[in-house]
């Protein structure tokens, strides 16, 4: 499976621009169908506390632009949005949307991120979440759940190959992200995708950095600071031969 990983300069808190720069990136790149595209955590808007701008209401513009995205090209796209008002609160999440617009997972963020005050603002998602899309079992997580591996292992354990964390991860921690996502792969024996943004919001900037390490944590590819796309293929071979030629996850 061909995997596209979109690292944006979100445009704060202006969904409109940040559709017009995600569309200008894909029309410039060639996408393969059946292929799986990501874009970031609160891709719309960047991670903004204002809960009365980020949630999307009925209408759910950002969900639907997902929708036409992944009609339009072809292929599967997991994008990091805010649901509307649930019981009070909406919810930061990352939903998977096919190419027949079919809704294929809508995991909550389970780690809020408590010095930003998210836990005040957002509601918190209570398990992991798998789907499947070209035969690959997958596995989205967000940004701070990256700090918590305890979380990662059932998905592992339940059989998810890939693992993707969408983020909006701060430069000053970038080392962090980078190397947390390397043991994320190393010890769950999965590929693991790491798609950040770029460029900077009111208060911090962002090194962008997105990266995928293979299930023996060798790097594929690690992107600078720009806005870009890349591009590799997921091997679910090399998944299955490394987790039986080296069985740790049943030794858990």
């Amino acid at each position: 499976m061909k995997v596209y990983a979109l690292q944006l300069d979100i445009v704060w808190q202006d969904r409109e621009a940040n559709y017009q720069k995600v569309r200008e990136l894909i029309r410039a790149t060639d996408i393969m169908a059946d292929s799986l595209i990501v874009l970031p955590e609160m891709f719309d808007l960047g991670f903004s506390m204002d809960t009365s701008i980020t949630a999307q209401g009925e209408s759910l513009p950002s969900d639907s632009f997902v929708k036409e995205l992944a009609a339009e090209t072809g292929a599967c796209v997991l994008a990091g949005i805010v649901s509307d008002m649930q019981e009070g609160q909406p919810a930061n999440e990352a939903i998977a949307i096919s190419p027949a617009g079919d809704e294929l997972v809508r995991y909550r963020k389970m780690h809020p991120f408590t010095l930003s005050g998210e836990e005040t603002k957002y509601a918190t998602g209570k398990e992991h979440q798998i789907f499947k899309w070209a035969d690959i079992s997958i596995a989205p997580f967000i940004c701070y759940d990256l700090r918590f591996p305890e979380i990662f292992r059932p998905a592992a354990q339940e059989g998810a190959e890939f693992i993707v964390v969408i983020a909006n991860w701060p430069e000053k921690r970038s080392e962090h992200w980078v190397r947390l996502l390397q043991a994320r792969a190393i010890e769950n024996q999965a590929y693991v995708l790491g798609v950040n943004r770029c460029g900077s919001d009111p208060t911090l900037a962002y090194e962008g950095r997105s990266v995928l390490f293979d299930p023996h944590g060798n790097c594929i590819f690690e992107m600078d600071g720009t806005e870009q796309i890349q591009s590799a293929e997921i091997d679910l071979q090399t998944v299955t031969n490394w987790r039986d030629e080296f069985p740790a996850l049943k030794d858990i």
